[in-house]
């Protein structure tokens, strides 16, 4: 079923599915909310396990090619590090947040047994004396989160502890009839695309095996992958993500031109990785055989794929367009997130011909 009305926007067809994975807590290292959801999911289609670190594996098959779906589960977000005498929180970021996105947030701290809302405040311009403070961005370090307590007994007497995973506020907004906004969207679509193109594989059962993999703590280095790609002998892989669009005003063109609503993205090159040839032939041909658009990346950061293409698996990501990256307001069209799931599947079944 699709959501019909969705605040800010009028009408939507985003799935209701993909909506309860984005509103799920999954701070990197903190990804069980999300694993639960998509194991119970997964079960169902397929042989599912869960190994040491944390990854998700669901199977489909047997025999030759042996074939990688990875989508990372994790979201960046904070930890609590320290609660102060007069009842602020310390923490650290977890993954790369940009300092100008934090001021003034709304977020959530997850406690054992509730959540507790609190916000990231800074001083007011009403108090500041220096008059280029409020020109400057205001470091992670000196921000701390208000959650209305007076003293540390307070904030403990509440469930606080060091340690606990911190998210920022979800808006999930449609903007326009055609966009989704919201913090999370890195990478939950890839979840909810991986999971598409598994109850396809399901009914469909092409030739080979086919690994469905959700990963965690992709943010802080592609650690979930790093073990995948030590533990589980692959001959092809592709690692769903993100990918920043330099279609919004002020972006610098010197990476390739994508843009929001023109189709899903074959990420050739970034920071760490080269997708190969072999599988951009792969792409191209499923994505022309399923009428599927396709638009071609160059950009910086990387994807899992980039950690298991070094163990030797032939591998190239593809992403789904997206402005803001690790912003509160993350972008996305919904026809690229409809034709994310479809070109995943169309590219599976191509290699099982090969």
């Amino acid at each position: 079923m699709a959501e019909k009305i969705a605040r800010g926007g009028g009408k939507s067809n985003v799935p209701d599915e993909l909506r309860a994975l984005v509103m799920l807590p999954g701070v990197t290292g903190y990804e069980g909310a999300v694993r639960d959801f998509l194991r119970a999911e997964a079960a169902k289609l397929a042989k599912v396990r869960v190994d040491r670190m944390g990854n998700l594996f669901a199977q489909v098959g047997d025999g030759n090619p042996r074939v990688g779906l990875v989508a990372h589960m994790d979201e960046v977000g904070l930890i609590v590090t320290n609660i102060d005498e007069n009842g602020t929180l310390k923490f650290r970021k977890m993954g790369g947040i940009d300092d100008r996105t934090l001021v003034g947030r709304v977020v959530r701290i997850h406690t054992k047994d509730s959540v507790v809302n609190g916000v990231l405040g800074l001083k007011a311009l009403h108090l500041t004396i220096d008059r280029d403070e409020g020109a400057k961005t205001t470091a992670w370090e000196r921000l701390c989160i208000d959650v209305g307590a007076r003293s540390r007994r307070e904030a403990e007497r509440m469930g606080i502890r060091m340690l606990d995973p911190v998210t920022i506020d979800k808006g999930f907004e449609i903007i326009n009839g055609g966009y989704v906004c919201s913090h999370g969207l890195d990478n939950r679509i890839g979840c909810w695309a991986a999971l598409q193109a598994l109850r396809g594989l399901a009914k469909s059962r092409p030739k080979g095996t086919f690994y469905v993999v959700w990963t965690v703590q992709e943010e802080i280095g592609l650690r979930g992958a790093v073990v995948v790609s030590r533990t589980l002998p692959l001959d092809y892989v592709i690692a769903v993500d993100t990918y920043t669009t330099t279609d919004a005003p002020g972006y610098d063109k010197f990476y390739a031109p994508v843009m929001l609503g023109k189709g899903p993205v074959l990420r050739m090159v970034d920071t760490r990785a080269l997708a190969s040839p072999e599988m951009r032939r792969i792409i191209e041909n499923a994505a022309k055989r399923a009428r599927i658009p396709l638009q071609i990346g160059v950009t910086g950061g990387s994807t899992d794929g980039a950690a298991l293409q070094e163990a030797g698996v032939s591998s190239a990501p593809i992403g789904i367009p997206m402005r803001y990256t690790h912003s509160p307001t993350e972008m996305v069209h919904i026809r690229d997130v409809l034709n994310l799931p479809k070109l995943l599947e169309a590219s599976l079944r191509e290699i099982s011909r090969e």
